[in-house]
């Protein structure tokens, strides 16, 4: 191509070969052109960026003809737009994802070089920058680990779905929902586990929603989809069921097949809400009641649930400042054999509420866990009970029972081994009671810790068995020291045939076994007379005692019963009252 005019001079000419190779040293495409479209000089970025090659070695080739459908018919009305679309056409064929940033003016130029008016074409590939503006534009509005809608997303569609659905009448669904103690999840196998299985949910998730759902994770495990198609509420039902079935196939995780289940909540658009706060709000009460229902299942709002879900917010609220506030109290039900000779107590946790009286753990327990209170609560009795039964002159054991969350902390063995050094309780008097829920997602984690206990001299009752898995590979794996029967099977002695036989079974299972058993729940005397007659050993209920403060067995413990307080005094008699 013509790269400058034959010079006269060449001084001249070494000026021009100083400005080529100034300017070929550019990161900036430089195109130089006749205004007739002839080219006068283009410099190695603009060679590369059309990808010309040296296709312009041809002085009477023009930048017209670098393009085969090339046409000058308009260029005197607009040159630089003709330019323009000429590049871009250029950049079309060859390069379909480029972007160029263009620049072009005409320059009226008077030199011995260059005399007369040109075209200066200035461009640069900027294909980097915009992808780069817009992967970042994408992340403002997605969660990179699931790729869907994050919450500043969400928040804008459901706000111009309020103000669209206004105007058109029209209703949609919201549903809510998370992954069922997905807290468990990454306390028993790390964080990159639980990414593992939410991305796996978004996954599935993607595949059952219809054309005109969103989707989105608003944070942690919680997600919500807007279901905007017509036939509603039926329609954002059948999403949630098929979500539900979706998530029936386990989800293999470093090797393991883990079953998860999830807590879905929906909301109707406007009769559940006519906002955002409020839609959100109801959907998410509709998932607690789903949590409480006994989860792995979705509920769709109703008006009593605002209510409930309130008073559920406050207590919660009020249970993390109850061990503060001196609220939280232990009772002690007695153990015996089954010819009446006491020989321990269960320590019992109780909650007086200033407001409310006393709050069973039914209603507390679940609170704690979920939040996570659990475990600090779960020390507090620890150290109560151990500290309490230490103080007795008479060798009586103390049974506690342990949260399936308590349990799966890593600082359990340490917890306790300090508890009973710092009370001085001979671990030979302590019984940590577990549910067979402990063992059953991570079965060598699970063992190992119970190990790690027994090595510090205490024992270990396998507690409610019969209500769950009862898996006689748990007996077997680990030499627990205790089985307790569940009082549920213990109430219907005498009256079910079939309780009778389960009874029997267990009370069997442990004598081959050589465990001693206890009967929880024991209130009559026809049941204690049945659970003789199968050999159980040992018994606990209203027979026997009813929990209380361990005031009220100083007969039993030995202990010298200090005067009670007025605080005391009238938390006993709420108790009492309750």
């Amino acid at each position: 191509m013509v790269t400058a005019k034959k010079s006269r001079r060449s001084d001249s000419g070494t000026q021009l070969q100083a400005l080529m190779t100034a300017m070929d040293n550019l990161p900036v495409a430089v195109g130089i052109f006749e205004l007739d479209g002839r080219p006068v000089y283009a410099n190695r970025c603009f060679h590369e960026l059309h990808d010309l090659g040296r296709r312009w070695q041809n002085d009477d080739e023009t930048f017209a003809d670098v393009v085969a459908d090339g046409r000058m018919a308009d260029w005197k009305e607009d040159p630089i737009a003709y330019f323009e679309r000429l590049k871009r056409k250029l950049l079309k064929d060859g390069r379909a994802e480029a972007q160029v940033e263009i620049g072009d003016r005409i320059i009226d130029v008077q030199d011995v070089l260059l005399d007369g008016k040109y075209l200066l074409s200035t461009q640069q590939d900027i294909t980097a920058r915009v992808k780069a503006e817009q992967r970042v534009s994408y992340l403002a509005h997605h969660d990179p680990l699931t790729d869907l809608p994050n919450r500043m997303r969400f928040a804008g569609e459901l706000s111009n779905l309020i103000a669209e659905s206004r105007v058109l009448r029209r209703q949609f669904g919201l549903m809510s929902f998370d992954v069922d103690r997905f807290k468990d999840i990454n306390d028993l196998f790390g964080h990159a586990a639980g990414d593992t299985v939410l991305a796996e949910l978004a996954r599935r998730l993607k595949e059952v929603l219809d054309g005109g759902d969103l989707a989105a994770r608003l944070g942690g495990d919680e997600f919500t989809v807007i279901s905007a198609g017509d036939d509603q509420p039926e329609m954002v039902t059948r999403l949630a069921e098929r979500l539900t079935r979706a998530m029936d196939e386990e989800i293999e995780v470093e090797g393991r097949a883990l079953r998860v289940s999830l807590s879905i909540g929906i909301a109707m658009f406007p009769q559940d809400g006519e906002d955002a706060a409020s839609l959100l709000a109801n959907s998410d009460a509709a998932l607690y009641r789903a949590k409480a229902e006994g989860r792995g299942r979705f509920c769709a709002f109703n008006a009593g649930m605002d209510r409930r879900m309130h008073d559920r917010r406050v207590l919660q609220q009020d249970l993390r400042h109850a061990i503060r506030r001196g609220e939280l109290a232990l009772h002690y039900q007695p153990q015996a054999s089954v010819t009446g000779e006491i020989f321990g107590f269960e320590a019992l946790l109780r909650w007086h509420h200033p407001v409310r009286g006393l709050i069973t753990p039914d209603e507390f327990v679940p609170l704690a866990e979920e939040s996570g209170l659990i475990v600090e609560i779960g020390r507090w009795v620890l150290h109560e009970a151990c500290r309490e039964a230490a103080g007795w002159p008479n060798r009586l054991n103390i049974a506690i029972n342990i949260s399936p969350i308590q349990f799966r902390q890593d600082s359990l063995v340490s917890d306790v081994h300090a508890m009973l050094l710092q009370t001085g309780l001979s671990p030979d008097r302590l019984e940590l009671e577990v549910t067979e829920g402990v063992l059953v997602q991570d079965f060598a984690r699970a063992l190992q810790i119970l190990r790690g206990l027994k090595t510090l001299g205490i024992r270990i009752a396998m507690d409610d068995f019969g209500t769950g898995y009862s898996s006689l590979s748990y007996l077997q794996a680990f030499p627990f020291d205790t089985i307790k029967i569940d009082k549920s099977f213990t109430s219907k002695l005498v009256r079910d045939a079939s309780a009778d036989e389960i009874v029997r079974a267990v009370i069997g299972l442990g004598r081959g076994l050589n465990i001693p058993i206890v009967a929880e729940g024991v209130e009559t005397e026809e049941q204690r007379a049945f659970l003789e007659e199968a050999q159980c050993q040992n018994l606990q209920g209203h027979l026997i005692g009813k929990a209380g403060p361990i005031a009220q067995y100083s007969g039993l413990t030995g202990a010298r019963v200090a005067p009670e307080t007025d605080g005391e005094h009238e938390r006993r008699q709420r108790s009492q009252r309750s």
